[in-house]
């Protein structure tokens, strides 16, 4: 306080001997600015040598870290150990969100606008090394395992069919579906992927119906994707859980319809979120070809099988590529459903 006194009354008999001595008010205020800035210089560079040796140390510490850090990642035993442990980590982890984030999302349903990769593009580099391919090696032929229960130790390469004939589903009970929730369609999934340039969104397929209006080269195909809980719920009473899905696998909010007409050239099916996957057929038929993925291509063989309205295909994106083709002289429109499980 003494101090802060004394710096008081020295600061007024400068003020006084400016007065005296005729100089400006502006010109005092100057004169204090530029000796509070030599101050202020002076003590930062002290400041700055202080700290000096502490960011030294710092960096130091750092490079050591990431030395060890890599050392470590370079122990294949160790590597190995991770990547089993992350990897039966990935599903159980996500499978607990899910569950916690339902109630907050039903509180909040705007939460899930932020739930949308379309801005992401699948990495077509993408590659395992080294990746164990046995599970699709054995594979000769997609049996049909209608009322056949899968265990925890069914081998997850064998692509299979079930017959689900109370799933079939018609193009009016698409449409009767989105004009009875036209809002939340329209805000939620309205975005669709077609090679048809008239069609651009949900309700332009609605309002050009491909079952009343076809095409002339019937060759439209149109991708919908759905990843918003609202639309989800509600298509889910056209597209229930599949029938003997087992406990353990629970569905992601990712979901795709498919709708093409007759002569619609091939497609790849899309990898969703989950590796488990189910393409359901709801109405025409379609031929899908299993192509094994690029890891497994020289170990396992492809397969081709009809998918009629009634029956689902399940497989596992890991070891499987599958692409849709057209059917010979098929004449009805094909709408697919495909879904994913963790």
């Amino acid at each position: 306080m003494v101090e802060l006194d004394e710096y008081k009354e020295r600061v007024r008999q400068i003020r006084e001997y400016a007065i005296d001595h005729n100089i400006t008010e502006a010109q005092t205020s100057e004169i204090f600015q530029a000796c509070f800035r030599q101050l202020e210089a002076k003590y930062s560079k002290k400041s700055n040598r202080s700290r000096r040796p502490l960011r030294l140390v710092l960096f130091f510490v750092f490079i050591s870290i990431v030395a060890v850090l890599l050392h470590l990642c370079s122990q294949k035993w160790l590597n190995d150990i991770f990547v089993r442990i992350s990897q039966n980590s990935i599903y159980p982890v996500l499978y607990v969100l899910r569950k916690v984030a339902i109630p907050v999302i039903s509180l909040y349903p705007s939460l899930s606008d932020l739930y949308d990769e379309w801005c992401l593009i699948e990495n077509p580099y993408f590659y395992v090394s080294d990746m164990d391919c046995w599970p699709c090696t054995a594979v000769h032929s997609v049996p049909d395992l209608t009322g056949h229960s899968i265990s925890r130790s069914f081998n997850i390469g064998i692509p299979y069919t079930r017959a689900e004939n109370n799933t079939k589903v018609k193009m009016k009970d698409l449409v009767d579906t989105y004009w009875s929730n036209k809002d939340i369609f329209d805000e939620d999934a309205r975005r669709i992927s077609s090679n048809n340039e008239t069609l651009r969104t949900i309700r332009d397929v609605m309002d050009n119906r491909l079952d009343v209006y076809p095409t002339n080269l019937l060759t439209t195909h149109i991708s919908w994707r759905i990843n918003r809980m609202k639309p989800n719920r509600i298509l889910r009473k056209l597209f229930p859980k599949p029938a003997e899905t087992p406990d353990w696998w629970s569905q992601s909010i990712e979901k795709y319809i498919f709708i093409d007409e007759s002569r619609s050239p091939p497609y790849l099916l899309p990898n969703p979120e989950c590796s488990n996957i189910v393409i359901r057929c709801a109405a025409g038929a379609r031929l899908i070809k299993m192509i094994p993925s690029s890891e497994c291509i020289q170990h396992c063989r492809s397969l081709t099988i009809l998918l009629s309205a009634g029956h689902t295909l399940w497989y596992n994106w890991w070891y499987w590529r599958p692409v849709s083709l057209p059917v010979y002289n098929a004449t009805d429109l094909f709408i697919g459903y495909l879904t994913s499980l963790c």
